[in-house]
């Protein structure tokens, strides 16, 4: 690997990895805040209620994937090509008070807290660019490129979660939605064949449009 390329890896490892690690953590943690508040303390009882990345972080999905992803990324690319996972963050059903509402609202908390995310991103570039910082200039210029590619990151996390398949969280949200037999024969798909149906899906160009959305709405707010 030449010392260019290195370089570019590392630039890309320092502006993406924090960011993605970060939108990762938040939302877990989401999904914890929102069980802890609908009744059920189990997340909290566990240690899932926080921003301690060290406690959500899963080594194949929050460490191993992110990385190979950024290095398979092409020089210059840009946005990464980062794909990942933090631990599922637990609940009780039983303890929520309308036990398939909550557990529709929990699992819609995840992809929320990202497009939440996506918003603070770009009005941080919003603010940065009014400021005149622009990319790759100074400290100011790299924060700038962290919030760009939060705006990406976030599009990313929240559409991929949506997709309505096990174990991702539009699976329960849609499971909310359909009568109780299709429900819990989309809740109970097999997992593997589920994965391989998700990648196919993904790469396949599934997540464009709703991403290319959300990149634009965030482009909007950043005024960029």
């Amino acid at each position: 690997m030449s010392a260019d390329l290195l370089l570019d890896k590392l630039t890309l490892l320092l502006t993406a990895g924090p960011v993605f690690l970060f939108s990762l953590v938040f939302h877990e943690y989401c999904h914890a805040l929102a069980a802890y508040r609908l009744g059920d303390k189990t997340a909290a009882w566990t240690g899932r209620l926080t921003l301690n990345p060290s406690v959500h972080m899963d080594p194949m999905g929050t460490v191993a994937m992110p990385l190979m992803g950024l290095f398979v990324t092409p020089p210059g690319a840009m946005f990464p090509f980062i794909f990942g996972w933090a631990r599922p963050v637990p609940f009780n059903p039983r303890n929520l008070r309308d036990a398939p509402r909550d557990s529709m609202l929990i699992a819609l908390a995840g992809p929320v807290g990202n497009l939440a995310l996506l918003v603070v991103f770009a009005l941080l570039c919003r603010g940065l660019f009014t400021l005149g910082v622009r990319s790759e200039v100074g400290v100011l210029g790299l924060v700038f490129d962290m919030a760009v590619t939060g705006i990406y990151l976030n599009a990313l996390l929240a559409a991929f979660n949506m997709i309505p398949l096990p174990p991702l969280d539009g699976s329960k949200v849609l499971a909310y939605f359909l009568p109780g037999d299709m429900a819990r024969n989309l809740l109970s798909f097999n997992p593997t064949l589920s994965f391989l149906i998700i990648l196919f899906l993904v790469f396949q160009g599934l997540l464009a449009m709703p991403m290319g959305i959300l990149i634009k709405l965030g482009s909007v707010l950043a005024g960029v």
